[in-house]
């Protein structure tokens, strides 16, 4: 466990430059780059590191580059297990690639990593906070916070700070409060798509299936998709975007994770073994794709980054990527935006736009890749015959894959089908 850094009274009685909600990646690596950047910045979450999260515990190249800034090289840290191998099963078919460049690395193991990273970089850590809501106005942020746990249970506070930073992900719980109508959210919170699948994951024992270290498996079946792959410690990760029409006909979150995984890992059913499934601790999220106000707030002191800002479903394993990247992106707008010592983020309509439009610049072209990716996985047949059709033409393969996995190949040669087995 990491424990915090400061009380809750001491935090109350401080002035933050930034005060950031919510200790994953995004959160924490822009509480490492504010700091860094010279901020006084206080990072809160409500659970203790390190603490389990529904993931698919991929390192995209671009992933792996954004955590190497944050964290540097050293031998005492977790080492990420590197990709080598990504299969593509659907239907009964198989297509699979050489890769290079990504990773594997679990949360357990990443996001304490980088929350002790923010503190030596000279952020303040309040864990087991939650946020219950934010009030902006022209002049500071006011954030409200209830420390759970015995025997913090109970005790309240009101943080302040010139911003905020909600780095909350698929959940976005915070409420942010008007000054016009003090009950009431200031903007809508989010669009989420109507058919947006819901995310289930589960980490299993080492013995749990014949899962090769260093690769990833997308396999792909009638009510969503799932991700197998084996983590740094011998454990087998397991994640999956399913329709919820799915679990509420299972009856359970574990028997709907099993029987996708029975139905799109078909033709390697020994991967992963069926009764490890159905005896998980199966955890599910809120629907996943969405997009919310990347700023938020009346006074303009409030900025979401990471998942909260927005996410697509994950088949291409890019979300962690994306999270750091947005990090960067978010603390590059208020960094560059300060005057004598100050950060001027808050009521900055140039420090607002610069992050909506390199936001954009970063994201926009993925994100509609993925979400084209998104439609077609929700037809297995014709996922099955591009898997099938990627054996007979390897080049072709070599550079779609990489464009559906977001990764890079190692090189044609590497793609075969399931009939070359």
């Amino acid at each position: 466990m990491i424990p915090a850094t400061l009380t809750p009274s001491t935090a109350a009685g401080i002035h933050w430059d930034a005060i950031i909600v919510g200790a994953g990646p995004a959160g924490s690596a822009t509480a490492i780059r504010l700091s860094r950047g010279g901020l006084r910045v206080l990072l809160l979450d409500r659970g203790m590191m390190p603490r389990p999260k529904v993931c698919g515990c991929c390192l995209s190249p671009q992933a792996m580059a954004e955590l190497e800034s944050l964290v540097g090289r050293s031998a005492s840290d977790p080492q990420p297990v590197p990709l080598r191998l990504v299969r593509i099963l659907a239907r009964g078919g198989l297509a699979q690639i050489a890769m290079q460049g990504g990773g594997t690395l679990s949360r357990e193991a990443l996001d304490p990593l980088l929350v002790r990273r923010a503190i030596d970089a000279g952020a303040e850590w309040l864990p087991q906070c939650s946020v219950r809501d934010c009030e902006d106005d022209s002049n500071e942020v006011r954030v409200r916070v209830q420390l759970n746990g015995a025997p913090a249970t109970g005790v309240s506070a009101t943080l302040r700070g010139d911003l905020c930073i909600l780095a909350t992900g698929l959940a976005d719980h915070v409420r942010i409060r008007s000054r016009a109508t003090p009950t009431a959210p200031s903007q809508p919170r989010r669009r989420q798509l109507p058919a947006s699948r819901i995310g289930l994951g589960a980490t299993l024992a080492p013995e749990a299936g014949s899962l090769p270290g260093g690769e990833l498996v997308m396999a792909v079946g009638r009510s969503g998709y799932v991700g197998l792959i084996r983590l740094e410690d011998g454990r087998i990760d397991v994640a999956a975007a399913i329709d919820a029409t799915a679990i509420t006909a299972a009856g359970s979150s574990a028997l709907a994770l099993a029987d996708l995984v029975s139905d799109a890992c078909s033709a390697a059913p020994e991967l992963v073994l069926r009764p490890s499934l159905l005896a998980a601790a199966v955890r599910a999220t809120r629907p996943l794709t969405h997009v919310s106000p990347l700023v938020a707030g009346d006074g303009s002191g409030i900025f979401r980054v990471g998942d909260a800002a927005g996410y697509i479903e994950p088949f291409t394993g890019e979300g962690m990527g994306w999270a750091l990247t947005s990090a960067r992106i978010l603390a590059n707008a208020l960094i560059g935006g300060r005057s004598d010592g100050r950060p001027i983020g808050r009521g900055n309509g140039q420090v607002a736009g610069k992050y909506r439009n390199d936001y954009a610049d970063a994201f926009a072209a993925h994100h509609a890749r993925c979400r084209a990716i998104a439609r077609a996985v929700r037809h297995p047949l014709l996922v099955a015959g591009a898997v099938r059709a990627a054996a007979l033409s390897p080049r072709i393969a070599a550079r779609l894959l990489p464009w559906v996995v977001g990764g890079r190949s190692a090189g044609p040669a590497a793609v075969r089908s399931e009939a070359d087995r």
